[in-house]
This record gives C-alpha cells, sequence and structure tokens, in this order.
C-alpha cells in the first residue's frame, strides 16, 4: 500500500516564505536577472555566454583492441579449436584473430608450437 505524503504547501503553512528564503528573493525574474538570454553581453556575461556560438560536438568512438599474451594464446588453443576458431593442420595451428575477437598478441611468455596467424597484430618481440 502506498503512503501517504501531505503537500508541501500544507506542509509549510505558518512558515511566512515557503522554502524561499528571503521575502525579497520571490519576486518576478528581476531576481534572476531577466528571463533566458536577457543581459548576455551584460550582467551575465561570463555565466551563460562563455559558450555561446560554439558547436559542440561529441569525440569519435575509438574501437578498443584486445591484446593477448603467448602464454595466454598457448593455453586458449584447444578451446578454440573445439569452437572452431582456430584449426590444426600440418604446417602448424591457424588462428583467426576476427573469429577470436583479438588484434594484438604481446611477447609475455612462450610457445611449443608452430602457429600461423590471420587478421592479428603481432608485437616486434612476439
Amino acid at each position: 500500500m502506498t503512503v501517504r505524503k501531505r503537500k508541501k504547501k500544507h506542509r509549510m503553512r505558518g512558515n511566512r516564505t515557503h522554502g524561499g528564503g528571503n521575502t525579497k528573493n520571490r519576486r518576478g525574474s528581476g531576481v534572476r536577472g531577466g528571463r533566458g538570454r536577457a543581459g548576455g553581453h551584460k550582467h551575465k556575461f561570463s555565466t551563460y555566454m562563455h559558450d555561446f556560438g560554439v558547436k559542440k560536438r561529441l569525440k569519435p568512438k575509438t574501437l578498443k583492441q584486445k591484446a593477448l599474451n603467448l602464454e595466454e594464446l598457448e593455453r586458449r588453443i584447444p578451446e578454440w579449436i573445439e569452437e572452431k576458431k582456430a584449426s590444426r593442420e600440418a604446417n602448424g595451428v591457424i588462428i583467426d584473430g576476427k573469429k577470436t575477437g583479438f588484434f594484438k598478441i604481446l611477447s609475455e611468455g612462450s610457445i611449443n608450437e608452430k602457429i600461423i596467424l590471420k587478421n592479428l597484430k603481432a608485437s616486434k618481440k612476439a
């Protein structure tokens, strides 16, 4: 069941300013220095007009490239062969970067079998 809440105007009865601070602050738009962009080149210049006339745009999305170390690569080979993301042939294991979802091979660790990389970058040390 919903809880019934008294409206603010009823809660503020007997409070004189009803949460508005000093009574001077509850007058017309003169309190806020005019409506909208009024005074943009005078009293509101620094507040509102610092980005006037500037077109804001989003930065282009950068594709995050996933990398993989040699030791991790060797550990995942049997798993990828099972999932048909890699294949074992006479001249070595062929790994396709697009199927595995990786972009680059890094040099940490070592491998024991011959590997042929397709659609993959490799660091100088790797």
